[in-house]
């Protein structure tokens, strides 16, 4: 448990992480220039009205050895990653998030990013192995969370390397308007598609258990076929059926233009890897 929280700007809107600042309640520095409330929690804070650049810092001394708290944090982080590492190397099962670990290590060097709302984001942050391949991240959230993906994706590979979009299938059905502008793309872009027929992120929440109305109204499945979609905008489509064949196509170099991965995953199985395995890892 830290004794002192330093946060700069807005509270954060991870539930795990709130929960675990109002379990310690520790001391909470808050910088930000607005003299807005920025404690929902309402914790033991203090605001400082300021923006992180007027801040002056006094020079202190290196400390002689890393402190406890330090240690600590280091070993916790080495062990949930060995464990995280061990799992999804094992596992030969479509889970959605191992397309995420995979990404981590066979991208090209300083490969753009761009990274959807809803569980792709969330797997990226949970299962992505550091390294020094430089991938540059990119994410925004629409004002329904999933608004612009495909076409934010295109801008970010126009005129740059060879570019990737990692989604779900129904924020790129949110946005296929954005394939109407493939033929003024300079460059290419790679679409790495986790199609579970539904909005996985709400098969985590505890109205999942009453069905109906779940299934129609939260999990909204569409059952699209998306070859016959992407064939309609003259856009390759490859079949992912394994996980040799999803890093034999990161890896190859793509031609200039749009192509479509799509990893046909099950939701309830998805879900049920995350209850089961998440809260395990340490």
């Amino acid at each position: 448990m830290p004794d002192v929280v330093i946060r700069i700007g807005e509270m954060p809107t991870s539930k795990t992480l709130r929960q675990w600042l109002a379990a310690t309640q520790p001391q909470q520095w808050v910088i930000d220039a607005s003299d807005r409330s920025l404690d929902p929690l309402h914790g033991n804070t203090i605001h400082l009205p300021m923006a992180i650049s007027a801040l002056k810092f006094a020079d202190l001394p290196e400390p002689s050895a890393p402190s406890f708290y330090t240690k600590l944090w280091c070993e916790t982080e080495s062990t949930v990653r060995r464990s995280i590492d061990q799992k999804l190397a094992s596992e030969t099962n479509l889970f959605e998030g191992k397309a995420a670990w995979l990404l981590s290590q066979h991208l090209p060097h300083k490969t753009p990013l761009f990274i959807s709302s809803s569980m792709p984001v969330r797997d990226v942050e949970w299962f992505w192995k550091p390294s020094d391949s430089a991938v540059q991240p990119f994410f925004n959230r629409g004002t329904n969370g999933i608004d612009g993906i495909l076409s934010t994706a295109l801008g970010i590979a126009h005129c740059n390397h060879p570019s990737v979009l990692l989604t779900g299938d129904l924020a790129l059905l949110h946005d296929t308007n954005g394939f109407l502008s493939r033929d003024r793309l300079v460059g290419s872009l790679t679409i790495v598609l986790i199609n579970n027929n539904g909005g996985g992120i709400f098969s985590m929440l505890p109205i999942a258990q009453f069905d109906p109305p779940f299934e129609e109204f939260f999990a909204t499945p569409q059952h699209i076929d998306f070859a016959q979609l992407c064939q309609t905008y003259a856009i390759p489509h490859v079949p992912i059926h394994t996980w040799e064949q999803f890093i034999h196509h990161l890896t190859a170099q793509p031609t200039p233009g749009i192509r479509v991965l799509e990893i046909k995953t099950d939701r309830t199985f998805d879900t049920q890897w995350r209850q089961n395995n998440l809260s395990n890892f340490i």
